[in-house]
């Protein structure tokens, strides 16, 4: 082998041991910000208990990331926690998400993912349902943030969660006193 080859293979070895060690996906980085300014009507405040997140049964979009049903529960519950909603345990108030879909490409330089995810919230004194609604979510990651196509979808399904959860704050922080 030439000096040039081994010197472009030695240069090469460390990006690809790079790509190759791809973190797992983590639930902090899907938990959304508090929106500014806003704030929950006084009866939900620090009243909501996570309560399933579970995957849907279309098997025609199935979950094929490393972001799974309990790290979505994680970030929902810090989300809830900083958003002044949550309630660890026997709120008033129950909130479940259904994992819908999470459409992804196959490749790219930008990679953008939707999280579809319905929310119900369910008053649990009274039985009824406060809130029920379908959000999608969007989340792109680009070379900038990494090389290999895999760390580019972890990350682009993480902001896609996180979009989602962000969109959720800000739909229970509108829901009218009770």
């Amino acid at each position: 082998m030439p000096l040039s080859s081994r010197r472009l293979l030695l240069a090469a070895l460390p990006l690809a041991c790079l790509g190759a060690c791809a973190p797992p996906a983590s639930y902090s980085a899907m938990v959304a910000g508090v929106p500014p300014g806003l704030g929950p009507a006084p009866v939900y405040r620090n009243a909501i208990t996570v309560g399933s997140v579970t995957l849907g049964r279309d098997v025609g979009t199935p979950w094929t990331s490393a972001v799974g049903p309990d790290q979505v529960q994680q970030a929902l519950v810090q989300t809830l926690a900083n958003a002044g909603l949550g309630q660890p345990a026997n709120g008033r108030f129950r909130l479940d998400g259904l994992l819908l879909t999470l459409s992804r490409p196959y490749a790219g330089f930008a990679m953008t993912v939707t999280a579809a995810i319905a929310w119900r919230l369910t008053d649990t004194t009274k039985g009824t349902v406060v809130y029920d609604r379908t959000l999608q979510g969007l989340g792109t990651a680009t070379l900038d943030d990494a090389i290999d196509n895999n760390n580019r979808l972890r990350i682009a399904d993480q902001r896609a969660i996180g979009a989602n959860l962000q969109q959720l704050v800000q739909d229970l922080y509108a829901l009218p006193p009770r």
